[in-house]
């Protein structure tokens, strides 16, 4: 047996020799074009091989010419305050910490320590050195605060990984090779606590101060447009963590951080669920880890809010939102800086601009014959060896011997439009296909509705109800400023002349409050004719 385990690993070390020196011609251009680029590229392919290679209880692939890091046992209460060994990742440093506010000094001080590319068009991007990261930015100060978020990060994964024993948690198999890249763009963080403007560089320093405006409040937010209130401090603090973007534990795997204890949990039995489990979702019969993971998954199949200008229905408030916002909204507030093309969302523009640059080194690859032959080649290379896709999207109303399988949903749902003249319903834009129990995805014939929304909108067919009109205008005026306990209040009024007075002076009117990119993550529905908020 241990023979073949070690065959086992030196055929995987020939294989993988044997692929680096088929990549090696490519590392050196690499590596001529941009150093910095080249180590990160290297080490995050060390990391891919590591964890393909994995066994029983593997661990996190650690950088080069480093020691795999080993948890220690810590009582539950004490998970977030002892025993943590922070650990610089920035390359060429790997010193360990013990006490966070050192490990803090110390990584602030690499910020003198950027590496610093000059582009084709004479502009200077700062690029971040801790490993596997890759981030690079023209804006020194949004650079300085993914650095203090780097060590913020890199505290909660040494909480991650003593919660593994603590937590009792099973090995998470997820790529690790992205562990150490954090959200892009992280902009300043911004207290809008009622009669506050501070702006932090540093996450810490942030939370610390949003903590003291917590200990002076009596469980009411008063973050803007919020002022909600709460029974129980502890349900008051959480509810925060909310505004500020605070995390308390990250899975030291894959690096993935979350508010609470029990979210990492859920995370880790989401790939561990036994195939013998009984546990099984009602609508599509997926497995499911626990009875409260098949709760939240079975949400996404039962839609509880309806568009009012379609027929489509969504299960939460930020599908519902998405929809209006393709579908009935035509304002595109991000244009490209390069053509013409105007996006809904940041990340619709952010998908849409590396066309432009695939576009420039075809260009470039025109200009050189031999270049283009090279690339010509490669293309090629890849093409073959890409292996061919599945077909598991089958058609159920073709005949049982003549049934389709297709490789693609796309493909499908080309084949029921034109070959059975198949129709979505009214204000969705596709099919939607769910895995059946012998592996196979087929269409979704039934749509899931709670039993009051059906309800409203089969009323709403029958006997349409009289509903607020573009004639109708509304007033809105500030009733009281904002003070230490209570945001600002403002009254909003029907306006109503004397010849052309409504029915009823009723009106329902739908309070939301969004986030950065549009999203609902607030929402209120009032009937009145004054409305408070």
């Amino acid at each position: 047996m241990d023979n073949s385990k070690k065959k086992l690993k030196l055929d995987r070390c020939l294989e993988w020799l044997k692929k680096q020196n088929e990549q090696e011609p490519k590392k050196l251009a690499l590596q001529n074009k941009n150093d910095i680029q080249f180590i990160i590229q290297t080490n995050a392919d060390r990391k891919n091989f590591l964890l393909a290679a994995a066994e029983d209880e593997a661990t996190v692939p650690s950088a080069v010419d480093d020691n795999e890091a080993e948890p220690k046992a810590v009582p539950l209460r004490e998970l977030r305050r002892s025993g943590l060994v922070l650990e610089c990742e920035w390359l060429s440093c790997r010193r360990k910490f013990t006490e966070y506010e050192e490990f803090q000094t110390h990584v602030a001080k690499h910020v003198s320590n950027l590496h610093l590319i000059k582009e084709e068009d004479k502009s200077n991007q700062y690029f971040c050195s801790w490993d596997t990261c890759g981030h690079k930015t023209v804006d020194l100060s949004e650079m300085v605060r993914h650095i203090n978020y780097h060590a913020y990060h890199a505290k909660l994964l040494a909480i991650g990984l003593n919660g593994r024993i603590t937590l009792n948690l099973a090995e998470c198999k997820k790529d690790s090779s992205k562990r150490n890249q954090l959200p892009s763009n992280i902009s300043e963080h911004c207290c809008l606590w009622v009669g506050c403007t501070k702006t932090y560089q540093s996450i810490d320093e942030f939370i610390k101060h949003v903590k003291e405006h917590i200990d002076n409040s009596r469980n009411l937010c008063s973050w803007a447009g919020c002022g909600a209130t709460f029974t129980r401090r502890t349900l008051f603090i959480a509810h925060v963590r909310s505004h500020t973007g605070e995390r308390l534990i990250a899975c030291y795997h894959c690096g993935q951080h979350f508010a609470n204890n029990r979210k990492l949990c859920d995370h880790i039995r989401r790939q561990n669920v036994n195939p013998q489990s009984n546990i099984r979702c009602d609508f599509c019969g997926v497995l499911c880890a626990s009875e409260y993971l098949k709760r939240e998954h079975a949400r996404q199949h039962v839609s509880l809010f309806a568009c009012s200008m379609c027929d489509m229905t969504a299960p939460t408030l930020s599908a519902l939102a998405q929809h209006v916002r393709y579908r009935h909204v035509a304002a595109r507030p991000h244009p490209c800086p390069h053509c013409h093309y105007r996006a809904i969302t940041k990340r619709d523009l952010l998908k849409h601009i590396p066309t432009h640059t695939r576009k420039k080194r075809k260009l470039k690859g025109a200009d050189k014959s031999s270049d283009a032959e090279i690339s010509d080649e490669d293309s090629d290379e890849e093409v073959s060896k890409k292996p061919k896709e599945k077909r598991k999207y089958v058609c159920h109303m073709c005949p049982e011997k003549e049934k389709k399988i297709f490789s693609r949903g796309t493909r499908l749902t080309t084949h029921l439009v034109k070959v059975h003249g198949a129709q979505w319903p009214c204000g969705y834009s596709r099919f939607r296909y769910q895995l059946s129990e012998d592996g196979m995805y087929r269409l979704t014939e039934t749509r899931f509705e709670e039993f009051e929304l059906s309800q409203k909108i089969v009323d709403g067919y029958s006997d349409p109800k009289k509903s607020l009109t573009d004639s109708y205008e509304f007033e809105v005026q500030r009733v009281s400023e904002a003070t230490a306990t209570s945001p600002v209040h403002f009254e909003i009024r029907l306006k109503s002349d004397k010849n052309d007075q409504p029915d009823e002076t009723s009106v329902e009117i739908t309070m939301c409050d969004v986030d950065e990119q549009g999203n609902i993550i607030n929402s209120e529905v009032i009937q009145s004719d004054v409305v408070y908020t």
